[in-house]
């Protein structure tokens, strides 16, 4: 009977969403402060009952998870008792159509996207086209929402080809606005700004790397322009937001995940006052979400198409609240690190510190994300990630390193320039000696290249001056040197 009243509310939640999405206006009733953030909370999570009880219905693969966990015959008195998935738990361990709703693809408009994981072996993910409308639509609104009702000219410049950003923001602006897919390409893109001229308004989206390189290379007044820009695929400093804003009138970052969807949560006006608060004032940082943290990317997300939670080590756990997805997402844990906050007990806590916000940062009342990015050991470069298991394997490629190598680690840092940067650290064993060279460098980053299929793309829009350095130590002679054994090693420095 619970799953019964479960499901049939479920469908009424899916039927008002539905027609909510159809209008921008009726949407934002919907987060009308009349309309309060626990109701809105109830509302998201009885859709996310709904997509629980459809998936353990009809999806072959969500049945025998279950049923491997001890699910399948439990009566889940909270939501949050339902046994976690992710990639190796459940996606790895299943074919793609036994993912799907049926056990099956649909047969027409379906999309087919992919990402890689470090072994360089890609992951498809099939999303069908009621989703794709849905997600459209919201990375509409949040267009509207952030630079107004007028038409704007995209410039889209992230990689292009079966990757799910670069696409799907293709396929979801084209009808809002006028639309040229030219993905990390400076001189096409400084050529087609000259050829349209400075009379439309412009957002260029791509990389955060790859903007600050079109920024540094390009030789262009930018003040004669209305230039935007909205990054993703990785996190983003405020020394390097400063840089970027040096050429473009604002830039957002918008959060999401290859497994689940893109835009999923987008920087506001709030969001980044909050954030330069807190770099003032660390001790906001400390109430709002815990002491030795470091500053997190911090975004605003609808709860009535994702419900969010954070487990007790601060796993991000996303439901994607819609019954039509073809490949539904139930308690999906996609490793990165982050915690969820009502909106307005973050208002609160920013008003106990005397924090003044800028009056025109209100915005929606929308819940808040505080995200450092993957849980898991992993290094953000232009636009891939880059683990210590790549690392290994590229290592293990290379004789000469191989045989020497006792340690290793990944340095990413910002210059003072606030380029994103990486180093490669390596220790040697006790009795060998070995000279970094340009050569061995060069035969690393193929080997990576090899391992890892992001990279690989990635690593053609990175400038030679900017690529990633091979740093040699002697034994004992290196940061990961006499790390205490009582505690997991660091593989990133």
């Amino acid at each position: 009977m619970n799953e019964l009243v479960d499901t049939v509310a479920g469908w009424g939640f899916e039927v008002m969403g539905g027609v909510a999405l159809w209008s921008w206006h009726s949407y934002r009733l919907l987060f009308a402060p009349v309309i309060g953030e626990g109701l809105r909370e109830r509302i998201a999570q009885s859709r996310a009952a709904a997509v629980f009880w459809r998936a353990r219905r009809t999806v072959p693969a969500y049945r025998a998870f279950l049923d491997e966990t001890g699910g399948i015959a439990r009566r889940f008195a909270r939501f949050e008792d339902i046994p976690i998935t992710d990639k190796d738990s459940y996606i790895r361990r299943h074919t793609l159509e036994a993912t799907c709703r049926g056990g099956r693809l649909p047969r027409t408009g379906a999309v087919l996207d992919e990402s890689s994981g470090s072994s360089g072996t890609a992951t498809n993910w099939v999303r069908g086209e009621t989703e794709r409308r849905a997600t459209r639509r919201l990375i509409q609104y949040s267009a509207r929402a952030t630079f107004g009702e007028d038409s704007f000219v995209l410039l889209n410049a992230f990689a292009l080809g079966p990757w799910a950003t670069g696409m799907n923001v293709s396929m979801s602006l084209v009808d809002r606005c006028v639309l040229k897919s030219i993905g990390p390409d400076i001189a096409k893109i400084v050529a087609t700004l000259e050829t349209l001229g400075p009379s439309y308004k412009y957002i260029i989206t791509g990389y955060p790397p790859f903007l600050k390189l079109l920024c540094d290379r390009a030789r262009l007044d930018w003040s004669a322009f209305e230039v935007y820009a909205v990054v993703g695929g990785e996190g983003m400093s405020e020394p390097l937001r400063s840089a970027l804003n040096r050429c473009f009138r604002k830039t957002i970052s918008s959060f999401g995940a290859s497994d689940l969807e893109i835009n999923m949560a987008v920087e506001t006006d709030f969001t980044i006052a909050l954030r330069q608060a807190i770099a003032a004032k660390p001790a906001l940082g400390d109430d709002l979400f815990g002491t030795h943290e470091s500053l997190p990317m911090i975004f605003q997300y609808d709860p009535l198409n994702y419900w969010l939670e954070s487990d007790p080590f601060r796993n991000l756990v996303c439901t994607l609240n819609r019954l039509s997805n073809v490949s539904p997402r139930v308690r999906y844990n996609i490793h990165d690190r982050g915690v969820v906050r009502r909106r307005s007990w973050v208002e609160q806590v920013v008003a106990d510190h005397g924090v003044q916000l800028p009056v025109g940062a209100r915005g929606l009342m929308l819940p808040l994300l505080f995200h450092w990015g993957r849980q898991e050991h992993a290094v953000a470069f232009y636009g891939c990630k880059l683990t210590p298991e790549d690392l290994q394997h590229a290592v293990l490629r290379i004789p000469e390193l191989a045989a020497s190598t006792a340690e290793l680690a990944l340095h990413p840092f910002e210059d003072e320039a606030a380029n994103r940067r990486l180093e490669i650290w390596l220790e040697l064993r006790p009795d060998c000696t070995l000279q970094p060279s340009d050569a061995l460098q060069a035969d690393l980053l193929r080997a990576l290249a090899e391992v890892n299929q992001d990279f690989r793309e990635s690593i053609k829009m990175v400038p030679a001056d900017r690529a990633p350095t091979l740093r040699i130590y002697k034994h004992g002679a290196s940061p990961m040197s006499h790390q205490d054994p009582r505690i997991k090693k660091r593989y990133i420095m």
